[in-house]
């Protein structure tokens, strides 16, 4: 660990373009002409420290992270604005979303977490190319809210309830088409069942499909699998939900879930009834 009087002279007096943070969970590369302007990064460190364990909690990873993530900024990148992998990459224009105190606080840091959430998406429980960009945002939604205390209506302006709103009419509107179900629409199926149950069933099941082998690879079984095991883990028949949502649901599934008490009052009924 670097003192700060180490860190002081060392950042100043350092001649290299680039310079690194680190803490057991996550090293943040960026230009050194950036961190001369960071006069104690204890508190900086802390946070991230603090949301990389906010990140592995919703993974159900163990904590410290096995091996650090790294987010490194420069300037030419293979794709987008960011991307995720080993390392996560962003352009020299997204610093500051790394390391200002002030502005991570007050305004939050989606795409940086984004692209942490992609680092946690498994196979199991994915449906490409439908939840590619969208269940990777459930972390950033966690973060924000548990250690920022960033609601989500703040956290990205695609989470502002009349955004929610029109998006949901617009898929019931064109029949839920499951084509239709991808980024903030096929997102807005897991906020709501985090609205009505909780964090804990996703860590829950985050963890349970550690365990699981010989999973099928194509999307129609691995969504029947999930919502046999949400149903499951909330003790709700929530096949009316997703049937709804337009999910392509078996009757074998349906069928095993009637002993279930039926979520009645599911968040899609009030469009559903207005459609009518």
């Amino acid at each position: 660990k670097t003192s700060l009087e180490e860190w002081k002279s060392c950042v100043q007096n350092n001649l290299g373009p680039w310079g690194e943070l680190a803490t057991d969970n996550i090293i943040l590369t960026v230009p050194t002409a950036s961190l001369k302007a960071l006069e104690d990064p204890e508190p900086l460190l802390q946070l991230w420290d603090d949301m990389m364990q906010a990140v592995a909690r919703l993974a159900a990873q163990p904590f410290p992270f096995q091996r650090p993530e790294r987010i490194v900024a420069d300037v030419q990148i293979s794709c987008g604005w960011m991307h995720a992998g080993y390392p996560i990459m962003c352009h020299l224009e997204s610093v500051q979303e790394l390391i200002n105190l002030t502005t991570m606080r007050s305004g939050g840091l989606w795409g940086p977490i984004h692209e942490l959430g992609h680092n946690q998406q498994r196979h199991g429980w994915e449906f490409p190319p439908h939840t590619t960009e969208a269940t990777c945002n459930l972390w950033s939604v966690y973060v924000h809210e548990t250690v920022l205390g960033i609601p989500r209506a703040q956290a990205h302006p695609a989470l502002k309830p009349e955004e929610r709103e029109k998006r949901i009419k617009d898929h019931l509107q064109k029949g839920a088409p499951l084509g239709n179900w991808n980024v903030w629409t096929a997102l807005e199926t897991y906020l709501q069942l985090q609205e009505a149950f909780g964090w804990e069933p996703f860590i829950h099941l985050f963890a349970e499909y550690q365990t699981l082998s010989d999973l099928p690879k194509d999307n129609r079984s691995k969504m029947n699998i999930w919502v046999k095991k949400f149903s499951e883990a909330v003790q709700k028949n929530l096949v009316p939900f997703f049937e709804a949502w337009g999910w392509p649901i078996e009757k074998e599934v349906a069928d095993s879930l009637t002993s279930l008490p039926c979520w009645q009052d599911h968040p899609l009924k009030v469009y559903m009834s207005t459609e009518e």
